[in-house]
């Protein structure tokens, strides 16, 4: 009789892990790929694609940032390539935006040009003009 050895497996975190922390004290330069969370309290100088992104207050990333949903309370430079982009009342953005959702908080610093991603499903009907 034949025993099979065990298989090892090896699994990729999910998304649901805990996210990836650039500290406020760090720096990178060049790009960063995940599937995942990020959280930039530091600077980036490049491009970062993920899952979903999250810039703190003292945050800054110079470059394309590219992700499902991203969160803005620091500073981006750059291009911004979502979903789902939330400017807060902290976010200082200078960059063209493509979205699909924008929320804007009263506050938030923008310069840029803002497009979205996919067009509108609905058209409006045309209004008839009533005659008296």
């Amino acid at each position: 009789m034949d025993v099979a050895a065990p298989r090892k497996t090896t699994q990729r975190p999910s998304a649901a892990s805990a996210p990836s922390i650039i500290a406020r004290d760090l720096v990178i330069t060049g790009d960063i790929k995940t599937e995942g969370e990020v959280q930039i309290d530091g600077r980036l100088e490049g491009n970062i694609t993920a899952g979903t992104v999250t810039v703190g207050e003292q945050g800054a990333v110079n470059g394309k940032v590219a992700a499902s949903t991203i969160h803005i309370r620091g500073k981006i430079s750059g291009h911004i390539d979502a979903n789902i982009v939330e400017l807060a009342e902290t976010a200082n953005v200078q960059a063209d935006i493509k979205q699909d959702q924008l929320v804007i908080a009263n506050g938030a610093f923008f310069d840029g040009k803002c497009s979205r991603k996919s067009s509108a499903t609905a058209k409006a009907a045309p209004v008839k003009a009533k005659t008296a």
